[in-house]
């Protein structure tokens, strides 16, 4: 039965998907922009909106309706204002609920975290690691230098092994 009510909303007219929500940085008293991505799977291009549910005491999302044209088969970007309101919430993790209003639409939602810190620099987790390879042509003389993630030294090995091989021909 499950499958089929799946199958019923995948094949209605008007049908959207929230792709991405990420999670949002604010300091106390403080505000962050965030952005929903949506994504129209229906046959019908329409308007689209953001709806909220069980936002916390303490954090107000404000700003101008979040509602934009969606065509079939395309993802649209959604920009909204989040606000925490002076003195009503300390720092911790929070979260709240983020919806599509659409005609026809079956409804969608995702949850959206808030990470409310004394000092949102440093809550950002950082991005991973990256090393930076310097690869010289002994002949040539021809320095090039090319950025690495940091995949453990095992793997970076065997890559510049095989990327070497290949440069000079002999894969």
């Amino acid at each position: 039965m499950l499958l089929a009510l799946s199958a019923g909303q995948v094949g209605a007219s008007v049908y959207f998907k929230i792709v991405e929500a990420p999670a949002v940085y604010v300091e106390p008293d403080g505000s962050s922009n965030f952005t929903v991505t949506v994504q129209n799977l229906g046959s019908e291009s329409t308007y689209a909106g953001l709806v909220f549910r069980n936002v916390p005491e303490g954090i107000a999302i404000v700003g101008p309706r979040c509602t934009k044209w969606v065509d079939s088969g395309t993802t649209k970007v959604l920009d909204c204002m989040l606000r925490i309101e002076a003195g009503n919430i300390s720092p911790g993790k929070y979260s709240f609920e983020v919806g599509i209003a659409a005609v026809g639409a079956p409804p969608s939602w995702h949850q959206v975290e808030v990470i409310v810190a004394e000092s949102v620099a440093e809550a950002i987790p950082e991005p991973s690691e990256t090393h930076v390879h310097e690869e010289t042509e002994g002949e040539e003389g021809v320095s090039e230098k090319t950025a690495v993630p940091s995949l453990g030294a095992l793997p970076a090995a065997a890559a510049l092994l095989i990327a070497g091989r290949i440069k000079r021909g002999r894969c």
